[in-house]
């Protein structure tokens, strides 16, 4: 009876998720709701007060309880630090009282169809994306992945199969798709062909692949989307922040150890003693041969890892070797020399009577512009040059040794096949493509409306006032990312409309934009085995069904359950554990949000 009841709960989830929209009219629909909103507001006259977080500070003192004065004669001061020893913060107003802004009027409809394009070609993850992909995608259409995950499986001892498959499905997000659609029915011929049960292998395989989605060793195209979103997120409240594109990298590699072990765990002492008592699976080892690395394969793969490493290594040696390219501290610069910033403007009629100095009046004619007040922000600030060049890296260390192999292979033979492969990298991200077209809008939109700085300084004063602890902070935002996953499926679809939200609240309660980046990333992926939003789990299933012709959805997500509970505990404990340790979490990216003094 309980059966049936779980099977029942899990067949409406499914039918509820079934009857969502599509990703990109939902963002149809919040943008609605933003317009009804905001309008609204205005009609209502809404007021929020903006407030800045601002270090506490206390007189230093020595010894003997006597202030040290600076150089000056005056008492030195120090940031102020609590019991727990974090710096103590205060919220102070910063200016007048915000007020909505509608879309809904002459100016609004101008504004919504004058920047349509701007929002979309804007948006900073759609280069990022867009310039990773053709290097990842041309890897992939040739086979390196592919080859790579199976020789990697291959040269694994048998009691070691279970964390290596694990281990290698959590970096299989590198190569988009490809880890869903050849490393679980690998897995499965692998672990039958070596007389262990084929759908433990089919579920190790698939908790690292989609669970374990969020971690991995390398870059991918989804940490430039991440990336773009938690800047542009961060800069409604730090106007200047800046979030690099391996701002989780050192936090993405400890995931994935933890990842592997839960994962290993979970397979070894449940998953397969459970499914050893139901009985032998059917199915035969005729898969693992016809997996197996050709002599061009291996050749090919033996190069490309070659080809990679001189990659590498030639870009290390820019980047520390004194007087080359990369090394030191650089500012991008268009082809002019000159720099792209964002500056405030006052829109006046022609001919209006203006005190600014003629070089701030930027047009007079059809209307005045003038440069307003308020400092103007660089568009792409200073710093370390290979921060800069990130992309480019990720580009040529895949692209470079996917033609090596794609011509060791004889899969590249023509400028043809070449190009093709190039497509084949953009013509994997033409869906985000399209949800992010509708996205920009929303994102852009909730801006205008001012919402979602009133929203912001509102919702973070709250939590400050609230004092919650960081912890208890971090852990309730994983476990709205998971029920999230049950409403709004794909990491980018979800964060592009939690990032503007939660990012600068997080931010006033002193709680990096990085940080917030690293619980998105277990909440998206822990639910990810088991959510019935994930298009990839009907593929998962036909390969269950060779091994189990009986099989359902509600099978398959009953086996991965068990993962998907231990990633949570275990995943979110890392966090937990790196939050309290004080770790970076990637390349300069804090744990905590200072506001300047």
């Amino acid at each position: 009876m309980s059966e049936n009841r779980k099977r029942s709960a899990l067949d409406w989830i499914e039918w509820a998720g079934n009857k969502l929209p599509e990703p990109s009219l939902i963002f149809v629909i919040l943008t609605l709701i933003v317009a009804l909103v905001a309008a609204t507001g205005d009609a209502l006259d809404w007021q929020v007060t903006p407030v800045q977080p601002r270090v506490v500070t206390e007189a230093v003192v020595d010894a003997t309880g006597t202030p040290v004065l600076d150089a000056a004669g005056q008492p030195q001061r120090a940031p102020a630090r609590g019991p727990d020893g974090q710096v103590l913060t205060e919220l102070v107003p910063t200016g007048a009282p915000i007020e909505p802004r509608s879309l809904l009027t002459s100016e609004g409809v101008y504004w919504m169809l004058s920047s349509m394009l701007r929002n979309f070609t804007g948006l900073p993850a759609l280069g990022l994306i867009f310039v990773a992909m053709l290097g990842i995608g041309l890897a992939e259409r040739f086979g390196l992945f592919s080859a790579l995950m199976r020789s990697l499986a291959f040269i694994t001892p048998r009691r070691l199969l279970t964390p290596a498959i694990v281990l290698i499905g959590a970096n299989s997000s590198v190569a988009s798709d490809a880890g869903y659609i050849i490393l679980p029915p690998l897995a499965a011929a692998l672990y039958l062909a070596v007389g262990r049960h084929p759908v433990a292998g089919l579920a190790a395989a698939f908790a690292g692949v989609a669970g374990g989605f969020g971690s991995g060793f390398f870059p991918t195209g989804g940490d430039g989307a991440l990336t773009g979103f938690a800047q542009d997120a961060a800069r409604v409240i730090g106007p200047d922040y800046i979030v690099n594109y391996l701002h989780n990298a050192y936090f993405k590699a400890g995931s994935v150890l933890i990842v592997t072990l839960a994962g290993w765990l979970v397979t070894d002492l449940l998953i397969e003693p459970r499914l050893q008592r139901q009985g032998a699976a059917a199915g035969d080892t005729q898969a693992v041969d016809d997996m197996a690395l050709s002599g061009e394969e291996r050749r090919g793969l033996k190069a490309a890892l070659a080809t990679m490493a001189l990659v590498l290594g030639g870009f290390a040696a820019l980047v520390w070797v004194p007087e080359m390219p990369l090394h030191g501290a650089g500012q991008p610069t268009l082809n002019d020399g000159r720099v792209v910033l964002h500056h405030a403007v006052d829109v006046l009629p022609p001919g209006s009577a203006v005190s600014a100095p003629p070089h701030d009046i930027l047009s007079r004619d059809p209307l005045m512009v003038v440069e307003a007040s308020a400092r103007p922000r660089l568009a792409e600030p200073p710093g370390d040059r290979w921060s800069h060049v990130i992309v480019p890296v990720i580009f040529f260390a895949f692209l470079l040794p996917g033609v090596v192999y794609g011509f060791v292979v004889g899969r590249l033979r023509s400028q043809k096949d070449f190009v093709d492969a190039l497509y084949h990298g953009v013509q994997s991200i033409v869906p985000v493509l399209t949800i992010a077209f509708f996205m920009a809008q929303f994102v852009n939109y909730f801006a205008y409306t001012r919402l979602d700085r009133m929203l912001a300084y509102a919702g973070g004063s709250l939590l400050v006032q609230a004092d919650l602890p960081v912890p208890l902070l971090l852990s309730l935002f994983v476990l709205l990312v998971v029920l999230g996953d049950f409403a709004l499926s794909g990491m980018l679809s979800k964060f592009g409309v939690m990032a503007p939200i939660f990012i600068p609240m997080f931010m006033m309660a002193g709680i990096s934009p990085e940080l917030t980046t690293a619980a998105y990333r277990i909440g998206d992926s822990v639910v990810n085995i088991i959510t019935p939003l994930n298009s990839y789990l009907l593929i998962i299933l036909a390969v269950l069904q060779k091994y189990n012709a009986r099989a359902g959805l509600g099978s398959l997500i009953s086996l991965m359950l068990p993962y998907s509970v231990a990633f949570f505990f275990a995943w979110t404990g890392l966090l937990l554990a790196w939050w309290f340790a004080g770790w970076p979490l990637g390349p300069e990216a804090p744990l905590t949000y200072t506001p300047p003094r």
